[in-house]
This record gives C-alpha cells, structure tokens and sequence, in this order.
C-alpha cells in the first residue's frame, strides 16, 4: 500500500514531504491500534462487571438480603470473589492505561495532519497545485485520513 502511495508522490514532492506523508500514515495506523484496542477492552470490563454484579448478586446479595454486614462478611470470606475483584481492577487500570494511550497517539496524529495541511502551500508548488487534490483523495480513501480541513 505503501508503494502505491510513494509511486504517485514520486513526481510531486520532495523526499521530505514524502517521509512526512508516510510518517502520518504510521501515527494513524498507531492511533487505530490503540482505539480498537481500547474499544475491546472497554467492552470486555463492561461485560466482565456486569456477570460479576450478576454473580454476587445471586450468591450474596439474595440469600442474605435480610443483613447488609453478614453479605459483606461472605463476600470477603470468598477468596475466588476477591480474586474476581482485583481482577475488576486490573481491567480498570489497563483501560486507563490504553486510553491515555489512544489520546496521546490521536493528539500526535491531529498535530502532524495539521501540520501537513498548514504547510500544503509550500509542500506543492504552482505546477503541482491542481495534481494535489488526487494526492489527498487517494490518501483519504485508503487511509481514512482527511487533508483538506484542520477539523476532526
């Protein structure tokens, strides 16, 4: 993929703006990575909360609805319940830590596309200007990435 968007670069621009296009397309390629990534494990911790809500429920909560300090006495004697917990947790912090990732790659990938656009006018030249918009929508449909407006 990446060679038929060098092949048609080739003529256009520079070596440089070459390696910036390329360089763009690996920030949106991380970006991707990190939201699909985040999107699972976020769906996974939902349902993972929802089948242990439903599992203490059925085992604790009904039978002892009459006392609140006895259900939260038989929940900690459960050692495979705290096990469960902490795994809640860990499932926590590992959707924090892939979000902040998934953050920091889209803010790299937003300042690099605005980069791009904002320096389009000295990246083509006169002679190149009308060929860019072939450029731009090639780079659009295979990559999803949008360098006609600063907008997300």
């Amino acid at each position: 993929m990446m060679e038929k968007i060098m092949l048609t670069l080739d003529e256009q621009v520079d070596e440089a703006t070459k390696r910036m296009i390329l360089h763009l397309i690996e920030k949106k390629m991380k970006y991707d990575h990190y939201k699909n990534t985040h999107f699972f494990i976020l769906s996974f911790f939902i349902l993972y909360c929802l089948t242990l809500l439903f599992i203490c429920y059925t085992l604790i909560i009904v039978p002892n609805e009459y006392s609140i300090m006895k259900s939260i006495t038989i929940l900690l004697d459960k050692n495979h319940l705290i096990f469960l917990f902490l795994m809640a947790v860990f499932l926590f912090g590992a959707l924090k830590f892939y979000y902040e990732k998934k953050e920091k790659a889209e803010t790299e990938f937003h300042d690099l596309r605005c980069e791009i656009i904002d320096k389009s006018h000295d990246i083509w030249t006169e002679e190149h200007w009308s060929t860019r918009h072939r450029v731009f929508d090639e780079i659009k449909q295979q990559y999803d990435i949008n360098l006609y407006y600063e907008s997300k």
